[in-house]
Parts: structure tokens; C-alpha cells; sequence
């Protein structure tokens, strides 16, 4: 098979091209932007002078999930659950010398204020469930802290953001999406400069872009993402997500498109023009909807094409 043609005693002579009917997957190259879903305000659940700031609570920093980074004065904690034991034990004592519903009632009642105590207690130790990164913090050690009907306004110790919360709002024609269809779950592959990372879509908007008709996915990083550095809000990504195949297609490299991405078939030792319904490109070419190829489409250009010309197929003949 040549990639051109040659004319000899005046009719053309032409290489072709078969095609294969195959499935092809297109790959949809897209941009987007890191943001998150949610923030999260640090407050302290009880109140007293902070003993301890972890080095990691500024702007920047990364917690680790359910590692203290604030500390509370924990003295006049202690001396509650200490009380409260002892509460405990004397009700204990009065049930077995005075057996009744009425000391139950006061055995229990006492365990649970043990309970509450140590909570109360546990929460002089502010941590996350999970793995964050700081936006800001304002508490320093000395400072007077507590929930908001104790301190007021300062009750906020800093601004902090799960890494789980990142997502990627990726912008996406109507009919791309139509494409993805199911999109909710697809894999995609989001880079970014922090490096590549896989991802799902979770998410579909409800509503288009007024201004460019566009529609919105939402990704969410893999589990498997937190092995690298998660990237920063903000942060510019290019995203690739492949689509379900498209069946009965085929694959035609660029050496058989004419002008307007038409063809040359050979019919019956003759031209006849057909523009293909393009599905888009790949890295190998332009997947078509199969079509009748008849005897094989022209490569390379042909000086003088029209509908109907005779030629003669490379090969063919004595």
C-alpha cells in the first residue's frame, strides 16, 4: 500500500486504505480548578487558658488526624473527675448499706457525672478526626479560650480545611457530558503541580453557566491520592476522563482525509466523495462512524479529484 497516487495511459492510479469496523474510547482533555467543598472553624468545647499551640497550627501547616494541637489548662478539669470519682464511690457505699431504688437512682446519677467530667476533661486536648491543613489560626499560650458563650467572638482559634474536602470543578460542554453519561463514578486523571492524581467524578451541577452554557462536574481525589501531596485550593489541574466506547466505528488516520476532513472511496474502479460522521480524534486519528468503504479509501491527496473519476487501484491489473 503506497501514500499517494500516480497517473499512467491517463487514468489514475490510486493506494487505499481498509478500514476495520472497531470500538474506540475518546478521551476527553478538560480543565479545571482545585477548590473545597467545605471549611471547618477550630473552637474549644470547654473553657481555660491555653498550655500549648502545635508548631503545625499556622497558616500552612498540615494535622495530622486525632493529634492534639491545642492544649488546655487541665487543673481545675482533674479536680472535676476527681470529685466525681469520689461522688461515685460514696453512692457505691450508700447502695450497700441502704439498698433501694432511691440510692440506685443516686449511683447512677453519679457515674454519669463521672462520665461528663471526663468528657469535659478529654476536651481540654483539641484535635481532628482527620488530616488537615491550616488557612489561619489566631490562639497563642496564656490566651483565654472557651466556646462562644464564654469567649464571644474569639471563640474561633483558627480556619482549617480537610484534605478529603478538595474537589476539582471542572467546566464541560453539554454534549461531552451527554458522552460521559453515566458520569457519576467515571475515573478521571486530574495533574496538577503537585503531580498526577486519580479521581471520580461525585457530582453533576444542576444549573448552566449563564454566560457559557457550560455545564459543571465535580471531582473528588482517590484514597490512593493521599501517598502523594495533595495539591493546594486553587491550584489550576488538566483533567482527562475516558468515555465508553463507541461501537461500529472507524479509525482513519490522517493520510486519508481530504478537505473538510472528507474521503475518496473507490467504487467500482471509480471516485465517490464521502464526509464521514467524525466522532472526534484520537492520538491515532479520527474515529467515523462506519460507512461503506466500497473498495478502499484514497490515501494522500489527488490532483483533480471529482465524484465519479476513474482510477485504478495500485496493484490491481496486469
Amino acid at each position: 500500500m503506497g501514500s499517494g497516487a500516480a497517473v499512467e495511459s491517463g487514468t489514475p492510479t490510486v493506494s487505499t486504505f481498509d478500514p476495520v469496523v472497531t470500538e474506540e474510547s475518546m478521551t476527553l482533555e478538560l480543565t479545571g480548578t482545585v477548590t473545597l467543598a467545605d471549611r471547618v472553624s477550630v473552637m474549644a468545647e470547654v473553657g481555660g487558658r491555653v498550655t500549648w499551640v502545635s508548631p503545625e497550627f499556622t497558616n500552612g501547616g498540615r494535622l495530622a488526624a486525632d493529634e492534639p494541637f491545642v492544649r488546655i489548662d487541665t487543673a481545675r478539669y482533674s479536680l472535676e473527675v476527681q470529685a466525681a470519682q469520689n461522688a461515685v464511690a460514696e453512692a457505691e457505699a450508700r447502695l450497700s448499706t441502704q439498698p433501694g431504688p432511691v440510692s440506685a437512682a443516686a449511683l447512677e446519677s453519679a457515674r454519669t457525672a463521672l462520665r461528663l467530667a471526663e468528657l469535659a476533661l478529654s476536651r481540654t486536648e483539641i484535635s481532628l478526626p482527620y488530616e488537615a491543613r491550616v488557612i489561619s489560626a489566631d490562639v497563642s499560650v496564656g490566651e483565654l479560650v472557651g466556646p462562644p458563650e464564654l469567649v464571644g467572638a474569639q471563640a474561633i482559634l483558627g480556619i482549617v480545611y480537610s484534605t478529603e474536602a478538595l474537589e476539582v470543578n471542572v467546566p464541560i460542554e453539554v454534549a461531552d457530558l451527554a458522552y460521559l453519561a453515566p458520569a457519576i463514578g467515571r475515573a478521571a486523571r486530574v495533574s496538577t503541580e503537585s503531580g498526577v492524581h486519580a479521581a471520580r467524578i461525585v457530582r453533576v451541577s444542576s444549573v448552566l453557566a449563564p454566560r457559557t452554557r457550560l455545564s459543571t462536574i465535580f471531582l473528588r481525589f482517590s484514597p490512593a491520592r493521599r501517598a502523594s501531596s495533595p495539591p493546594l485550593p486553587n491550584t489550576f489541574a488538566e483533567v482527562e476522563i475516558e468515555g465508553p466506547p463507541y461501537r461500529n466505528v472507524y479509525l482513519l488516520p490522517e493520510s486519508v482525509l481530504q478537505q473538510d476532513d472528507a474521503v475518496w472511496v473507490v467504487e467500482n474502479g471509480a471516485l465517490r466523495r464521502v464526509v464521514p460522521n467524525a466522532i472526534g480524534w484520537t492520538s491515532e486519528g479520527l474515529v467515523v462512524e462506519a460507512f461503506d468503504a466500497a473498495d478502499g479509501i484514497v490515501i494522500g491527496a489527488l490532483p483533480g479529484a471529482r465524484e465519479g473519476l476513474a482510477v485504478e487501484l495500485a496493484g490491481a491489473g496486469s
